[in-house]
């Protein structure tokens, strides 16, 4: 018989491919250790839809489908805190997959080291297709609250205890769902005094997909920086450090966006053209 689970996979839905969809669901079922659980959180105006899209899911007790009483991305993962029963929670976006060890490591992490509050580990990132197109990146070893003036050094797989969570006041439903699960959120955590720990298994398979709406590539640039700029205000992060970073950001990642501005991605949709910037980010 599986054990009582320790983890619980918080997965908000909101846009969403279909075969995205049910790889991640799938990259659940697939797991090795029997003994986790999953809710699947969706706006409350879009339930019956999600019942249908999942109706596999509703013969696996472990899986529950529950509404958003929150804000945006932020209020979704709040929900699914208020409402696990685990003693930890972990991330798993609708577009991205778990490693199919992913709850058995976890697992024994958890058990091995009671002192840590918050796990991060190794991933990979893949494409449309699921073909890998990255190496293995190694979680950051050591994370402390110094860390996060220079930059982020928690990354997907995300799992924290959820009573620390719950502590801190959960994620900050004021940001518009730009950082408020792999910045703001830790960097809250850490803030509180919570423990970090490194996990050198890769567990989190991230998808830099452009075939459907994409937080990183949909949301104009001003968008982003702006949300970013609010992070680093709410943190007391100095001035110049900020603007460092919202520099660094703009020549990396945020070159991703396929709009400059609001305006920009307005007229050309009102137009009906197609976003012109296709640029990926290199992997190494």
């Amino acid at each position: 018989m599986p054990s009582e689970p320790l983890v619980t996979a918080l997965m908000p839905v909101h846009e969403y491919r279909d075969d995205f969809l049910q790889s991640a669901v799938s990259s659940l079922v697939r797991q090795s250790s029997r003994s986790w659980r999953a809710l699947v959180i969706v706006e409350p105006s879009r339930r019956t839809v999600f019942e249908a899209i999942l109706a596999t899911t509703a013969e696996d007790s472990r899986f529950r489908l529950i509404e958003n009483e929150g804000r945006k991305l932020a209020g979704a993962f709040n929900t699914g805190m208020r409402h696990a029963d685990t003693e930890f929670v972990a991330i798993l976006l609708a577009d991205d997959m778990w490693a199919p060890d992913a709850v058995a490591v976890l697992e024994r992490e958890i058990r091995s080291r009671p002192d840590v509050d918050f796990f991060h580990s190794a991933r990979r990132v893949i494409d449309d297709d699921g073909h890998e197109i990255s190496s293995i990146h190694s979680a950051r070893h050591d994370v402390v609250l110094a860390d996060f003036q220079l930059h982020s050094p928690c990354k997907h797989l995300l799992c924290w205890r959820r009573a620390k969570g719950l502590a801190v006041g959960g994620m900050d439903e004021s940001l518009n769902s730009i950082g408020p699960d792999d910045l703001d959120f830790p960097w809250t955590m850490a803030e509180a005094g919570a423990t970090f720990g490194a996990i050198d298994e890769c567990l989190y398979l991230y998808r830099d997909h452009r075939g459907h709406y994409r937080l990183t590539t949909h949301l104009p640039r001003n968008v982003q920086r702006r949300e970013l700029a609010r992070i680093y205000r709410k943190h007391r992060l100095p001035r110049k450090l900020a603007r460092q970073r919202l520099r660094a950001a703009t020549r990396s990642h945020l070159r991703q966006c396929l709009y400059r501005t609001e305006l920009e991605k307005r007229f050309r949709q009102a137009l009906g053209l197609e976003a012109t910037r296709v640029w990926r980010q290199s992997y190494r």
